[in-house]
């Protein structure tokens, strides 16, 4: 679905060639912040351990913390004759989220341990960006108001978790958490340049669930991704 997608939106952009004034290919370095919304989303959580079966896991990693994300992405404008935009944007990107630790719960023993730490949840994805919008102010500094959607298709998913509790004891997680393979996102965006270089603000909010497939309990956790970086244009 995502390549049909890409084809469709590169094949549009390429074949309209006659009613653009320009084209222009930026670069972006790309950053934000990034946690999750919805019922299941919370702020703080404990480490569950079991000594018998080897490992820990975070009881809910699905922060609703925000955490530092960053990406590349490589993206392709067109702007018509009467500042229309349209276009597509190629990256790569991992997004964060953050918990708190409050504790960790020794199985084996059946007690609960004060800490204190943060497990971060890491969802590396491809993401395709097409767009559409207006240029305004297009003869002196441009301001381009743009909406589109995100197909993000998913690489991995994982918790990292870090805590020590009051006897300078450490704790630590990793566990695969990859549950979808795509995220779809509606997104908006507004961004201007100055010769060469740019800067972007944009806003984006998941629709998939992340717990798809989870039972019992309330099971609903969403991304949503403030977007921050800088352009380059390099055609």
């Amino acid at each position: 679905m995502i390549k049909k997608i890409v084809l469709f939106t590169v094949a549009f952009i390429f074949f309209s060639n006659s009613y653009a004034q320009k084209t222009e290919l930026r670069v972006s370095l790309d950053s934000g912040l990034s946690s999750f919304s919805g019922e299941s989303a919370e702020s703080s959580s404990f480490i569950l351990l079991s000594e018998t079966v080897g490992y820990g896991y975070t009881n809910n990693p699905y922060g609703s913390k925000n955490a530092l994300s960053y990406g590349v992405s490589l993206n392709l404008k067109r702007i018509t004759k009467v500042n229309f935009i349209y276009g597509v944007g190629v990256g790569y990107e991992d997004l964060r989220s953050k918990t708190s630790l409050t504790d960790v719960f020794k199985y084996e023993e059946d007690v609960m341990v004060p800490v204190s730490g943060e497990t971060f949840m890491d969802v590396k994805s491809i993401n395709i960006n097409p767009f559409a919008g207006y240029r305004f102010n297009a003869d002196k500094l441009p301001i381009d108001v743009v909406a589109g959607f995100d197909f993000a298709n998913i690489l991995n998913t994982k918790e990292k978790g870090d805590a020590t509790d009051t006897n300078g004891i450490k704790y630590t997680t990793s566990r695969d958490r990859k549950t979808i393979s795509t995220d779809f996102r509606p997104r908006i965006q507004i961004s201007t340049d100055y010769k060469k270089f740019g800067v972007y603000l944009g806003y984006s909010f998941g629709l998939k669930n992340y717990k798809e497939g989870y039972v019992g309990g309330t099971n609903e956790v969403y991304s949503k991704i403030l977007r921050f970086g800088i352009t380059y244009q390099i055609l």
